[in-house]
């Protein structure tokens, strides 16, 4: 694979004009190249920046104004005024969670989750009284409530889903007491080989910013048919690159982005209030405590990726997938050694070290009945080590769910070499 780099041409004329013994023609030559022809090539430079810029802007790609990111803090280190993340649920955020349980986040691959849910309870100390307590370890039901409205969302807002990359909330236990808790007990739980691995009292954030709206201005209804349009603000701080959702209900008949506002088009005569969801783009900010990994469905841009998209034609060839895995490995480099095709019963020949793109499977859209499409099966290989090794199987799985979008025909499958 060719690298292209910028070439510095003022370092390369620095350079060759040390080449000059005279110092007379030294500085002749060097308000000759570095004045005239300098400036004739930053002309050029701009210029071919700009032409780039038009021809990207021409092949715009909106999906990347929908792109989801997650982490994870202690719900103390939760900042709320960063504008870029918010609380998956905001009950997340309330001083007692139901029947007092804990949310924990497991800093663990993903053998390490199954195993840590396998054992079923863990067991704590009252401060107070050092009586035993014990807690059931239980996945929360409430984030994937979360994601399944918000695909519904982006299939009401009309924007193709584009996975969301579920590393982060798969990670999150809710430990819920087992029988009575005394009233003011403060437990400590007892984690054994667990402690260097659990966050405690944790929460997931994201990039989507949850508000309510009224219309502004008198409703207009279209000449051509019973409809109306009605037009909602979004404030003058709004982001021309955030990508923004409209939850108004089943009324809904079409949704227009302008400048700053949203214009709704309708049965209803007054819809009153609305819900938006502003997804945040850019620069998260720097919040005391914000130190997990971020993880996005945010793909590597290229010109490439921006053309196919544009025309509709995808030339699936080794090249074009080891080019599509590498946009999506995110924070890991991942790169694909092989591929292959084997029969819909050739799932013993990788035994359990075999994963799956399971990330979309609240959609309902790789549900089949007697399931045997024969698989295709990718070897994915990682290059150097990170301090969030734990999230490579994870990553592998958010890649194979988005290819698995696109090669319906075949389960696709992955094995980590």
């Amino acid at each position: 694979m060719t690298e292209e780099r910028e070439f510095d041409y003022r370092d390369y004329i620095q350079r060759q004009l040390r080449e000059i013994g005279d110092l007379d023609e030294r500085r002749y030559a060097k308000e000759l190249l570095l004045g005239s022809l300098g400036e004739m090539f930053a002309w050029t430079e701009a210029k071919y920046r700009a032409l780039e810029q038009r021809i990207r802007d021409e092949l715009d790609t909106p999906w990347e104004r929908f792109d989801i990111s997650m982490t994870a803090v202690r719900r103390k280190d939760h900042d709320p005024i960063n504008d870029h993340w918010h609380p998956v649920c905001e009950e997340d955020l309330r001083p007692e969670r139901e029947h007092g349980c804990m949310t924990v986040y497991l800093m663990a691959d993903d053998a390490g989750c199954r195993k840590f849910l396998r054992q079923g309870m863990v067991e704590a100390e009252d401060r107070r009284t050092g009586a035993t307590l014990r807690c059931r370890i239980v996945r929360p039901t409430r984030y994937r409530a979360c994601m399944e409205r918000t695909y519904r969302l982006f299939a009401a807002n009309r924007i193709p889903w584009q996975t969301v990359h579920l590393g982060h909330l798969e990670r999150f236990f809710d430990l819920v007491p087992d029988g009575d808790v005394p009233p003011g007990a403060q437990p400590v739980i007892q984690w054994g080989d667990w402690e260097q691995c659990v966050t405690e009292d944790a929460i997931p954030l994201w990039n989507m910013q949850r508000s309510i709206l009224q219309s502004q201005e008198f409703r207009r209804p279209c000449l051509d048919d019973v409809v109306y349009e009605h037009i909602y603000y979004l404030g003058d701080e709004g982001a021309a690159g955030d990508g923004c959702l409209v939850d108004a209900g089943e009324e809904l008949l079409s949704v227009r982005y302008e400048r700053n506002r949203v214009v709704l088009k309708t049965r209803k005569e007054t819809p009153g209030e609305v819900s938006v969801c502003r997804l945040r783009q850019g620069d998260g900010g720097d919040s005391y405590g914000y130190r997990c990994p971020v993880l996005s469905n945010h793909r590597k841009d290229s010109f490439a990726v921006r053309y196919l998209q544009q025309t509709g034609n995808f030339i699936q060839t080794p090249a074009e997938l080891m080019r599509k895995v590498e946009e999506m490995s995110g924070i890991f480099r991942i790169s694909v050694s092989g591929y292959e095709i084997a029969g819909s019963a050739g799932r013993h020949l990788f035994g359990g070290d075999m994963l799956e793109g399971d990330m979309n499977s609240f959609t309902g859209a790789q549900e089949f009945t007697g399931d045997r499409r024969s698989l295709l099966v990718f070897r994915f290989r990682k290059e150097g080590e990170t301090p969030y090794d734990y999230l490579y199987g994870s990553q592998i799985r958010y890649i194979l769910s988005r290819l698995q979008m696109e090669f319906m025909e075949y389960r696709c499958v992955g094995v980590a070499e």
